[in-house]
């Protein structure tokens, strides 16, 4: 069994693709194996991607519909055979030598390894997935966690399939109470990129980012009934917390939108009716200060005429 299985699903990233495997490539990749699925891609990924598998043995090439990244990342998972899972996005890289370092913390004992990427340094720390859930270490950047492949097999946790966004975040905090042994390091292993202007996050288009909205709209639904389950876990009152913060998020992010006051009004009643609006606190000053004043749907509706009355 490899150690490690470097899982990277990807659409329309012909130009970015070499840029990824070549940051793999270039360090000692023994006990790796890299496995591609082409999303359904309209470009030149797909021969991108076999023209590096036919000359490294361990690189998988699969080719599938386009069904969205939630659903790749589930085909990704049904074929890794390492020990441990790392998801890199195809137009993302990895930092030189830190293959190196991995592999020499992934012991058999840890169930995670969280590192740090960009300019970020994340501060170390060693204890269960709980204490790092209580100790508000937790984010929802699945491309900087190493997980133990069998955590995620032996309580069935997949990505919802439907999802163009949110389903790294949701998927993660499935993952997190689980773990018995979670381990945070400064090394800088990762670099998020922003310019590939046609991935999912950064798509344009009134349609794209009505989608987004919607899959954040479900998926915050959708952790509130995750939390309705766990309502007596120590750690659920940070849940909470970032369900609230999730559903700042989602009400600040309807500002500049292109977005009826009907269908504001609609979500806003789908929130009402799943307990999440009025939203309750976050935990920082300025997100709680916010909330306090769009909590009421009056108000939150007049700042958006308001906003789009004076924007230029």
């Amino acid at each position: 069994m490899e150690k490690l299985s470097i899982l990277i699903p990807a659409y329309n990233v012909e130009q970015w693709l070499s840029r990824c495997l070549n940051s793999i490539l270039a360090q000692n990749t023994e006990d790796i194996e890299i496995i591609i699925v082409d999303d359904g891609s309209t470009d030149n990924t797909l021969q991108c991607a076999k023209k590096f598998s036919a000359k490294w043995n361990n690189i998988k090439v699969f080719s599938k519909k386009n069904e969205g990244v939630g659903a790749a990342r589930n085909f990704l998972l049904d074929k890794a055979q390492g020990e441990y899972i790392w998801f890199v996005d195809s137009d993302d890289y990895i930092i030189d030598g830190c293959l190196t370092s991995i592999l020499a913390e992934l012991s058999g004992e840890l169930d995670l390894l969280s590192v740090s990427y960009n300019d970020i340094q994340l501060r170390s720390f060693e204890g269960t997935g709980i204490d790092y859930i209580k100790e508000h270490l937790i984010n929802g950047y699945l491309w900087s966690k190493i997980i133990k492949r069998k955590i995620i097999e032996e309580a069935s946790i997949r990505f919802e399939s439907k999802r163009c966004s949110q389903e790294d975040w949701f998927f993660l905090m499935h993952v997190y109470p689980l773990l018995a042994y979670v381990k945070q390091i400064p090394l800088k292993a990762y670099v998020y990129c922003d310019d590939n202007k046609q991935s999912v996050m950064r798509g344009i288009g009134v349609e794209h980012k009505k989608k987004l909205v919607a899959d954040s709209l479900e998926t915050i639904c959708n952790f509130k009934l995750f939390i309705n389950e766990i309502r007596n876990e120590p750690y659920v009152e940070v849940y909470e917390q970032w369900m609230n913060t999730s559903v700042a998020g989602f009400l600040y992010s309807l500002f500049p939108l292109d977005y009826s006051m009907r269908e504001i009004k609609r979500d806003i009643g789908i929130f009402r009716g799943n307990g999440i609006y009025p939203a309750g606190k976050t935990g920082r000053k300025k997100l709680d200060l916010f909330l306090r004043v769009v909590n009421h749907e009056y108000i939150y509706i007049l700042l958006i005429r308001l906003y789009r009355l004076l924007r230029p």
